[in-house]
């Protein structure tokens, strides 16, 4: 379960130390509510006019979801989801070197299943 920041990150690092093949250009966090969940899809393709790439699932890692805990979405989704894309771009900033290697040309957004989609990363 995810608590905090670091859980993120662990997550994440995880997820991205995994094979993902070459064609792999775009990444995207799905996040569910009830219960909260969060899982990440690889996709072959990325489009900022039409963020239906976000439904391709080209690559799935082993351990699709995680729970998140219910403390970290505060009082409403929109604070959910602020605070997940806050470490979302936490961790594309930092120098990590799994997200270096993983995100690296690579596109990478979060965002609520069937709502709109941030764009962290875009190359």
């Amino acid at each position: 379960m995810i608590h905090n920041e670091q859980d993120f990150r662990d997550w994440l690092d995880a997820q991205l130390s995994e094979d993902i093949p070459e064609r792999i250009i775009a990444f995207n966090i799905n996040i569910y509510e009830s219960p909260f969940l969060i899982e990440i899809v690889g996709s072959e393709e990325f489009d900022l006019d039409n963020e239906d790439w976000a439904c391709n699932e080209d690559w799935l890692p082993k351990k699709r979801q995680i729970e998140v805990s219910e403390s970290l979405f505060g009082s409403s989704w929109q604070t959910a989801e602020q605070t997940l894309c806050q470490f979302t771009k936490q961790y594309v900033n930092s120098c990590c070197s799994i997200s270096q290697k993983a995100l690296s040309n690579k596109s990478l957004s979060i965002g609520f299943v069937d709502g709109n989609l941030n764009i962290v990363k875009h190359t």
